[in-house]
């Protein structure tokens, strides 16, 4: 793998292949909803409303976010990743 991390630029300042990425389940969730975020957009899905039909045809995520972290929290950072995205900061920083 270092190889394909080398070539797809995934280097230190001395040019040499960095660690990989610790696994993380927060930062996937959220890398996860910022790509639903991103892929709403990109099909024409704007309305908030509709984000959270399409959400709720996932029930068993809903189940299982709900009793770790009280909400639907990958809907929620979508949403809010989507109020980012329209407002042109794709860099921001999403904290519920």
């Amino acid at each position: 793998m270092a190889s394909f991390a080398y070539d797809m630029g995934y280097v230190d300042e001395a040019g040499d292949v960095k660690p990989p990425f610790i696994w993380n389940e927060e930062r996937r969730l959220i890398l996860r909803s910022k790509l639903d975020a991103v892929f709403f957009h990109l099909y024409g899905v704007t309305d908030r409303d509709d984000v959270r039909h399409i959400y709720s045809t996932f029930p068993i995520v809903k189940r299982r976010e709900a009793s770790i972290h009280g909400c639907y929290y990958s809907r929620d950072v979508c949403l809010a990743w989507m109020n980012a995205l329209s407002a042109g900061a794709p860099d921001a920083e999403i904290n519920l």
